[in-house]
């Protein structure tokens, strides 16, 4: 399936209001996806092409409709870098013409550099980018981003280096001018120096967007890591899908502390059982609810805890203290947040004893037990981090 739309259709497309707009480029797929400002569900929208590649114009249109017209000032047409002077070019460069001017750098950080050694992949290099200046017949090519990854390169045997670079001797006269510069040597330096630093802000300031936890999870389950590929068995089973957001019964969001809970394992470094059964204990007590953080992960503690201590906790548990939380709080958001509600009063009212608890995931696991303790007690569960009257 290839879906185009020209200039003139998007036009008409973003006169309607923004719902209106999205819902009408929508209808031309047969699999609905998610359309919102921080994320298009990409890969609900590669079920619309038969191999599961989407045309990047696909998306370009579909960015368009998202944004509802805001980019109607800011769009451009048939620019072509190749007749830009300021626009970069590709070189492998050796290491003896590679320089940092600290005037548009920040300081270099050892321990970065040694994270990107510790997981260092050559077929994944971003490249890095510099200015190329020529100072007294010496070339320089004085790089504005990517430093830590030249470092790394150096020290995993690198003898050329791949660098995108703007050549400041090529940039014309009036661009140096019209940007405020002197038209001799000197001035077309200071330009070098001001361009570079711009770059640099505006790529690590403001452009830069980090990774999310769902999208390097679902990348990691999509190319088979192991770790993923256990997680993913493990929310299969238990009825969860993995989302950005927590739009649909059983949607796992909290990617980061799914793998904190799933790397928590017995005595014997078995991992994601405990993880398991708090998602069980999830849904099967709100079927309706996506996954609650401060449910699941506080209950994956829990089972740890009781293994640990040689504490068998049966089936009969989950069930006594998923009714205690029901008949007192209903739904699993509102018990989560009950408890900690609970726990800042009694603190407040100095009505408790123990340690005091900063971490929502201790106060609620504390509360848990607390509830079990007063309301059931058929297990004599280790007392409470911090005892309260929940």
């Amino acid at each position: 399936m290839q879906l185009m739309t020209n200039r003139t259709g998007r036009r008409a497309l973003v006169k309607l209001t923004k719902k209106q707009a999205i819902k009408k480029w929508l209808g031309q797929f047969k699999s609905p996806f998610d359309i919102k400002d921080d994320a298009i569900d990409l890969r609900t929208m590669s079920e619309n092409y038969s191999n599961g590649i989407i045309p990047l114009e696909d998306i370009h249109q579909t960015v368009s409709v998202a944004a509802g017209g805001a980019l109607d000032s800011d769009i451009e047409h048939d620019y072509n870098p190749e007749g830009d002077k300021t626009s970069p070019q590709f070189k492998y460069v050796e290491w003896d013409k590679l320089f940092l001017w600290t005037l548009f750098q920040r300081d270099v950080a050892p321990n970065h550099i040694l994270k990107i050694i510790r997981s260092f992949l050559r077929s994944c290099v971003s490249v890095p980018m510099a200015v190329k200046f020529t100072i007294d017949g010496k070339e320089y090519y004085c790089v504005w981003d990517g430093h830590h990854t030249l470092q790394s390169m150096r020290f995993k045997g690198y003898n050329k280096f791949p660098i995108w670079f703007i050549d400041i001797d090529d940039v014309d006269l009036a661009d140096i001018e019209n940007a405020g510069f002197a038209g001799d040597d000197q001035g077309r330096i200071e330009y070098g120096v001001w361009l570079a630093g711009r770059n640099m802000v505006n790529i690590n300031a403001k452009i830069k967007r980090v990774l999310h936890p769902y999208d390097q999870f679902m990348i990691e389950r999509d190319t088979k890591d192991a770790r993923a590929l256990a997680m993913t068995n493990i929310l299969n089973k238990n009825n969860c899908t993995p989302k950005r957001h927590a739009t649909m019964a059983g949607a796992f969001t909290q990617i980061k502390s799914g793998i904190e809970c799933y790397e928590l394992a017995d005595a014997y470094g078995n991992k994601g059982q405990f993880w398991d059964r708090a998602l069980n204990f999830n849904r099967s007590n709100w079927p309706g609810m996506h996954c609650v953080l401060e449910v699941f992960r506080p209950m994956t503690y829990l089972y740890q805890l009781a293994n640990t201590q040689g504490l068998v906790l049966d089936e009969h548990f989950d069930t006594e203290l998923a009714n205690a939380l029901i008949e007192r709080y209903g739904d699993a958001e509102s018990a989560q947040e009950a408890i900690k509600d609970s726990y800042e009063i009694a603190i407040r009212d100095k009505q408790g004893s123990g340690n005091l608890l900063t971490v929502h995931k201790d106060q609620v696991l504390a509360g848990l037990i607390n509830i079990y303790n007063q309301d059931v007690g058929r297990i004599a569960l280790p007392p409470a981090e911090y005892i309260w009257k929940v």
